[in-house]
C-alpha cells in the first residue's frame, strides 16, 4: 500500500491540528478569505508566507504553525509509516464516498482513518446503517439479542456499528459480519491499536470483511478521555440506535443522548425493572425512547432516513440496481405516506393503492377500516378497491379485503 498525494495532504491536516493546535476557527477564516480553497491546501507551507490579507490574531497563529513545518512534516511521516504498514487509508469529507451521515452532521471529522473494506461506507448510504450497543457485562438476554438483532439487519444489507468492546458489541459485529451489511468498529485509538486486547479475532475479522474506523491518527494510544467522541461517532454514522442494555451510569447511555440530539430514533430492548444493569435502557423508555420488539421496528426508521437521503441526494443513488427490490419497496411506501401527510391533493391513484397495500398487509380490513386508516374519501377509496379486485391484486375474504398474493 501506497501513500497518495491526497492522503499525505490529509496527514498533514491532522499533523497541523495536533501539533500547531489550529482550529476549526481558523481554518474556515482562511477559506472565507480566499487564502485556500480547501484544507487540503495547508500542506502548501509556501503560500501562507508574507500573508496580510488576514486580521493579526490569525496571521500569528499561521506564523506559529509555518516555524513547525519540521515538526508537522516529521510527524505526518510518522502517521504515513505506521498507515502503510497496516493497511489504513484517509477519508475526507472531500472524498465521494465520506458518510453522507458525517456530512449532514456539524462537527464530525474532516478527515478520519480506515481498515478495512471501504466500499462500506456508500453500502450505509444506500442501504441504511444502525449501531448496536450495550453493557460489557451484559446479560446472555442481551448478548442473544444483540447478535440475533444484528445479524437480521445485516441480512438486509443494512450495516452495523459498534465500538468493539467486550459484551454487547462484540455480540453485534459477530452477528453482522458474516452477512451482507457486515459491521463498522469505531475505536478510541489508532486503527492499528486493538483494544480490548481480548477481542484480537474480531479485529482480524474486521481488517478483512468488515471495517474499522477512527479520528484518531495511527499510533494513538486509546485513552478514557477519547471514548465520549468515540461514542459520538458512532451515533454520527447511524441511521438510529439500538440499546440493548445499559446501566444508569454508562457510555452506552451517552451513544444512545448523541443518537437523539441528532433526531435519531432510540430503540430499547425491554428487560426486567429489578436488573441494575437494565436501568439505564429504562429511563431512556421514560424519556421517549421506542421499544425494540423486532428488526422491523429498525427497518421503518432506516427506510424514513434512505428516503430522506433519496429526495435530498437523489445523486447518491443513481444506480437503482445498488438498491434492493425490497428496500425499494419500503422506501416508496414512506414517499407515499409523506406525500398523503404534506399534500393529498397531488397523490395519483398509483400512489394511494401502494398506500392500500401496505395497509393489506398486516391482515384483511373492511373498507371502514380503510377509510379510517389511510384517510382517504369513500367514494375515491371504495373505487381503487374495486379497481384493485379486477385487476386481482386484492380479493374479498369474509367481508374484508385481502392482498390476493
Amino acid at each position: 500500500m501506497n501513500i497518495t498525494d491526497e492522503q499525505y495532504q490529509d496527514l498533514i491536516y491532522v499533523a497541523i491540528k495536533v501539533t500547531a493546535r489550529m482550529d476549526y476557527r481558523s481554518i474556515r477564516k482562511l477559506l472565507s478569505a480566499g487564502v485556500i480553497s480547501c484544507y487540503r491546501d495547508l500542506a502548501d507551507f509556501k503560500r501562507f508566507k508574507d500573508l496580510t490579507s488576514v486580521d493579526s490574531a490569525l496571521i500569528s497563529k499561521i506564523q506559529s504553525f509555518i516555524s513547525k513545518e519540521g515538526l508537522i512534516r516529521k510527524v505526518a511521516d510518522g502517521y504515513a509509516e505506521i498507515a502503510v504498514k497496516n493497511n489504513i487509508y484517509t477519508v475526507s469529507s472531500l472524498d465521494k464516498d465520506y458518510p453522507y451521515n458525517f456530512r449532514v452532521q456539524s462537527g464530525m471529522p474532516q478527515v478520519f482513518f480506515a481498515r478495512g473494506r471501504r466500499e462500506l461506507l456508500n453500502n450505509m448510504t444506500i442501504y441504511g446503517s444502525a449501531c448496536c450497543v450495550g453493557a460489557r457485562s451484559a446479560s446472555k438476554y442481551a448478548l442473544y439479542a444483540a447478535e440475533k438483532f444484528s445479524e437480521e439487519l445485516s441480512k438486509k444489507k443494512i450495516t452495523i456499528v459498534s465500538g468493539m468492546a467486550l459484551g454487547t458489541d462484540r455480540s453485534a459485529h459477530i452477528g453482522a459480519i458474516r452477512n451482507p451489511g457486515s459491521t463498522v468498529a469505531v475505536l478510541a485509538g489508532g486503527c492499528e491499536r486493538i483494544y480490548p486486547p481480548d477481542n484480537r479475532d474480531i479485529y482480524e475479522q474486521l481488517c478483512t470483511k468488515g471495517l474499522i474506523l477512527s479520528e484518531m491518527p495511527p499510533g494513538m494510544q486509546v485513552l478514557r478521555q477519547y471514548f465520549p467522541s468515540r461514542n459520538r461517532l458512532i451515533a454520527g454514522l447511524s441511521d438510529c440506535c439500538m440499546i440493548m442494555e445499559a446501566g444508569e451510569i454508562s457510555g452506552t447511555l451517552h451513544t444512545a443522548s448523541f443518537a437523539a440530539s441528532q433526531g435519531k430514533d432510540v430503540f430499547v430492548l425491554p428487560n426486567s425493572i429489578y436488573y441494575d444493569n437494565a436501568r439505564g435502557g429504562m429511563k431512556l423508555l421514560e424519556d421517549g425512547a421506542s421499544v425494540l420488539l423486532s428488526p422491523d421496528n429498525v427497518i421503518d426508521s432506516i427506510m424514513q432516513a434512505i428516503l430522506n437521503r433519496r429526495l435530498e441526494r437523489p445523486d447518491l443513488f443513481e444506480n437503482e440496481k445498488e438498491v434492493s427490490p425490497e428496500l425499494m419497496k419500503n422506501t416508496e411506501i414512506l414517499r407515499c405516506r409523506k406525500k398523503a401527510d404534506e399534500d393529498p391533493e397531488s397523490m395519483s391513484d398509483e400512489e394511494w393503492k401502494v398506500l392500500i397495500r401496505d395497509e393489506l398487509s398486516s391482515g384483511p380490513k373492511d373498507i371502514d377500516e380503510l377509510c379510517r386508516n389511510i384517510a382517504l374519501p369513500f367514494y375515491r377509496l371504495s373505487r381503487l378497491v374495486v379497481s384493485m379486485q379486477y385487476s386481482g391484486i386484492i380479493g374479498d375474504e369474509n367481508g374484508k379485503y385481502a392482498l390476493a398474493v
